[in-house]
Order: C-alpha cells, then structure tokens, then sequence
C-alpha cells in the first residue's frame, strides 16, 4: 500500500458512516397520522395484542407482504427473523382480511395531506384529477379478473383517490365522492350520460373523450344534435358546439369540442375499431368510422372560463396519469393478486396505494432540492426514477434486515414455515435428496441396516 510522505492538509476526508438501515420506528413511524391506533381498534384491525404489539407492526407486515411480495409462509418467517411476531400463517392472513377498513380510513388520510402543486395549468385554482382503471389477475383467473381504480391530482402530483373492485366495476364517475369544483378527466370508459350526469349533480366538472352514442345531446329547442354532419362541415382542426344532454333526469347544458387528429391517425383508429369489432363478433359501424379522425370531448365546463384550447389541454394531460400509473405498474411489482377473496384483493390494492404515497413528501422534497442544485441544463428532474427510489427505501425500511447468527437463534421458532406436512407424493427435490444420501451411504435409515 502507497503511504504518502507530504502533508495531505483537508484533502483525506473522514470515511462517511454507512448510509441506510434506518428504523421503521424513526423512519416511516413518524410520517403515519398519530392518531393511528383509536380508528384501528375501531373498525376491528387490532382489537387484541396478540403476537403484534401495536398498529404500526401491523401495518409494517402489510407492507412487507404486498411489497415483497412474500407469501403468508414466508411472510411469517420474516416476521420472526426481525423481531416483528410470531404468529402463524392463518393469523397473518386473517390481519390481512379484516385490516381492509383500516387501510381504506388510512389511505384517504395520506390522500388528504396538503401538498404544494408541481405543475402548471391554465386554471391554477381548479383541481385536474385524472381517473384511471388497470386490470389485475389471480390464480387461475384470465388476468382481467379484479381491477384498480385510481385518480391522481395532477397539479399536485400524488395520487387522489384509489380503490379495488371485480372486473364488473367498470370506469363509472358514479363510484366516488368528487369535490366541488374538481375538474376529473376521463377516457371512453366513463364517456356516457351517467358519469358525466354524476359530476354535475356534485357540483364538479368533467372532461371525457366521448362517443356521440352514449351521450345524447340536443339542442336548445330540443331538436336531436347531428354529430356527423356537423364535423364533415368545413372548419379549423378544432370546433366546439354548444348544446344540452338530455337524458332520464333534467337536461344539463354541455360543450362537444373536437379536435382533428394527425393525418395517420384515423387509418389506425379504424384498423383497431374493425379489430375490436371482429372480436366482438360485429361490425364497425358508420359513425364509428366517421369519428376515427376526431378527437371528441364532452364537458359542461364554461366556455367563458376553459376556453376551447384549455379543455383540449386538460384531456392531453391525462398522459401524464398514464405514465404515472405505468410507473406504479412497473415499481410496485405486482400484476396479480395471490388471492381470489374480495376483500383480500381490496386490502391488497390499498396496501400498495398507501406504500406508494408514504414516500410522496420525500420525493417532492428531493425534487425541489434537485432543481435547485442541478445544472441549468439539467433541470428536469426523472419522476420515474425518483418515485422507485423513493418506494424502494421504503421497502427496505419496512423489511429490514437479519444476520446468520439471528438465523440461527431464531431456528427453534421457524419449523412451522420450513417445514411441510408429508403427502403421498413428496416434493420432487426432497425425493431427490433422500435418493442420493441412500446412494451414498449417509441415509439415516441406510445406516440402521448397516449397523
């Protein structure tokens, strides 16, 4: 090894302590509500302490059992290697059935914490939440067999609202409360009478890529809107109409703005609507056709507020809730539910909304810090790879870590998970281990018949 033989000065900096292995407790602990464990007890997640000491023990296992993902075996095992219960499989999987009200109180609280906006838009003071729907699978299932409703805050960049339901759920507005004011912006799945009829009567509005179909519209006299004829009619690449939505219950005044899309884009549209079609098992329509080159949206926004290019920038922005719920996708691992009981699902699905939004105010700090020290020519910061850091050193924050010695004293505790009941037909790797001891002599009973 080269000593050198000058003064150094300052330039050999002291070696740095080893950075992570923080806590739960001064970690994550501190970011829960303190009034965590009353709304516990109450809606019946920890009545009694039996093998976990507190709420936020059990929330640490949810965690740890959605963002291993580990199984009830392993999860159990886990548990006892840290310290953390030692309970069994069944247990673990009961506390996962009945935490279900429990998350859902306390994902809308970490919903509901205030946080400062990170993007722009034409309206600073209305509230952009863009709604969403992805599948999820289960054992056995065709991969569509539950899925994941979520509406993310735009302006404020954290998730809004999030909730888990069979694959009958559909996209409806109707599901959720909306607050006064909001401005939700919706795909085709909500493009219908019903939704947009929902978001007026709670005083909210709507942004949705519609089909003339599902919507009827009318005019002030009450004569039918003709949609079609309207759009061959020569204009700009975008037009607005005004008009009324008749429907079952009182009409409601609405805009129809449409927007021509790219020159290749209607060859495209039509192609996968004559797919969708021949899936189905018809045929492409008429209007169908007509409307592949046009980008069509229904809202009851006023035109004397949101003008024409506000709304069209306001149904733009819902890419930015599609990459964010394709980050989500590709962060939190999980495609597939291990269970096939609603309510587990449901407990599953708010157990990974509330490890995704745990990290949020650390991300946005980060996010501020880097716009401040970085480059001027580096100032966009990766959303993307900030939200991974940030839900993977809460992953490793919850999971935490155990020696070999750890192991080996908490060998006596662990039989239950490692070992298996014998069955008629033994797991092909034990066959294979007794098979070859037997050969080679060290066999427990090949050595009794020696002796």
């Amino acid at each position: 090894m080269l000593v050198p033989r000058h003064d150094t000065g300052g330039r050999v900096a002291r070696q740095a302590r080893p950075l992570g292995g923080e806590p739960w407790e001064t970690a994550v602990v501190p970011r829960l509500p303190p009034h965590l464990a009353a709304p516990a007890r109450a809606r019946k997640a920890f009545q009694r302490v039996r093998g976990l000491a507190t709420p936020h023990d059990l929330l640490r296992g949810v965690l740890a059992s959605v963002l291993g993902p580990l199984s009830t075996r392993r999860l159990g095992a886990w548990a006892v290697l840290t310290g953390l219960a030692d309970i069994s499989e069944a247990a673990w999987r009961k506390r996962l059935r009945v935490s279900n009200d429990w998350l859902l109180w306390l994902l809308g609280e970490r919903m509901a914490a205030p946080e400062a906006a990170v993007l722009s838009c034409p309206h600073p003071g209305s509230r952009l939440v863009l709604v969403d729907a992805s599948p999820l699978g289960q054992p056995g299932g065709t991969g569509d067999d539950w899925r994941r409703h979520r509406a993310y805050d735009l302006l404020a960049g954290r998730m809004h609202q999030g909730e888990g339901t069979d694959r009958r759920g559909g996209e409806p507005l109707a599901r959720d409360r909306w607050p006064a004011g909001a401005v939700i912006v919706a795909d085709r799945g909500d493009g219908d009478r019903r939704s947009v009829a929902t978001a007026v009567r709670q005083q909210a509005d709507v942004v949705v890529r519609s089909h003339p179909a599902p919507v009827p519209l009318a005019t002030e006299a009450g004569q039918p809107c003709t949609v079609l004829p309207w759009l061959r009619h020569r204009g700009g690449s975008s037009r607005e109409w005004h008009g009324w939505c008749r429907g079952a219950g009182p009409r409601y005044p609405v805009r129809l703005v449409a927007a021509k899309l790219d020159p290749t884009a209607p060859r495209r549209a039509r192609r996968r609507a004559r797919r969708t079609a021949q899936q189905a098992g018809r045929t492409i329509t008429a209007p169908t056709r007509a409307v592949a080159g046009w980008w069509l949206l229904i809202t009851p926004l006023d035109a004397a507020t949101w003008s024409t290019a506000d709304v069209l920038y306001g149904s733009r922005a819902r890419w930015q809730g599609e990459l964010v719920w394709k980050n989500m996708q590709q962060l939190l691992r999980r495609t597939q539910s291990r269970s096939t009981h609603r309510t587990r699902v449901e407990a599953t699905v708010r157990a990974l909304l509330i490890a995704w939004a745990l990290p949020a105010s650390t991300t946005t700090g980060l996010r501020t810090l880097l716009r401040a020290t970085a480059a001027p020519e580096r100032v966009v910061v990766s959303g993307g790879v900030l939200s991974g850091l940030g839900l993977e050193t809460v992953r490793q924050q919850g999971q935490g870590r155990w020696s070999e010695v750890r192991l080996q004293a908490g060998l006596p505790r662990l039989p239950r998970f490692l070992c298996s009941r014998p069955r008629r037909r033994g797991p092909q790797d034990s066959a294979g281990r007794t098979w070859r001891e037997q050969r080679a002599g060290t066999h427990p009973d090949r050595q009794q018949k020696v002796a």
